[in-house]
């Protein structure tokens, strides 16, 4: 029976990620993670999945997987991940909202501890709950964004999310090179110009 459940759960899973793989913008996401010379560019941060729904956790890993994102890590609630979570961490982190329970944190206040900890952490809702009201809530507490599970685009949005903010990080990145970069440029052509003029 176990072998017959696992099989059906497969094909479940199987026939999701070729969904979300048929959608019009799939090869834009595939190359923005797959430059042409064929290497996969690096994330700036660590894709972090929370939810309690084992099959929904492991199809969106293995979706995010075939889409060129790598080393993903998965939590089944927030107590366990924030366990591992501290300031400074560079994380992405997509969590569900309703964990089923009133005896474990629920998606909001998850999202409240971590930027307790953090604020910079951008973190995504996943909600199967298609209320104006919770999505509000998420926003104002911090989230980057809030998507309704269930949904034909759910991994694409998610998916879209991470390449979106991973620009925004690697365009502040090059910024603060840059602007190291001519700090450096400028005290080396002040000490040219002092050596100059007292060798002359």
């Amino acid at each position: 029976m176990d072998v017959v459940h696992d099989q059906e759960s497969n094909r479940r899973k199987d026939r999701l990620i070729a969904s979300q793989k048929s959608t019009p913008l799939y090869d834009f996401y595939y190359y923005a993670l797959l430059p042409e010379n064929g290497d996969k560019r690096p994330l700036e941060f660590t894709v972090t999945l929370i939810d309690d729904d084992p099959l929904f956790l492991e199809t969106l890993k293995d979706y995010l997987t075939s889409m060129n994102v790598a080393g993903i890590e998965t939590f089944s609630s927030g107590e366990e991940f924030l366990k591992t979570f501290k300031k400074g961490d560079r994380r992405f982190v997509v969590c569900d909202f309703d964990f089923g329970s009133s005896e474990i944190m629920d998606g909001g206040q998850v999202l409240e501890a971590i930027k307790k900890i953090d604020a910079k952490v951008p973190v995504v809702i996943l909600s199967a709950q298609d209320k104006l009201s919770i999505a509000l809530d998420a926003l104002k507490k911090g989230a980057i964004d809030y998507f309704i599970k269930g949904m034909e685009s759910t991994f694409t949005t998610v998916l879209t999310s991470i390449l979106k903010t991973n620009e925004i990080f690697r365009l502040r990145k090059d910024r603060r090179d840059f602007a190291t970069l001519g700090g450096v440029g400028l005290v080396l052509f002040i000490t040219l110009l002092v050596l100059s003029y007292y060798y002359r």
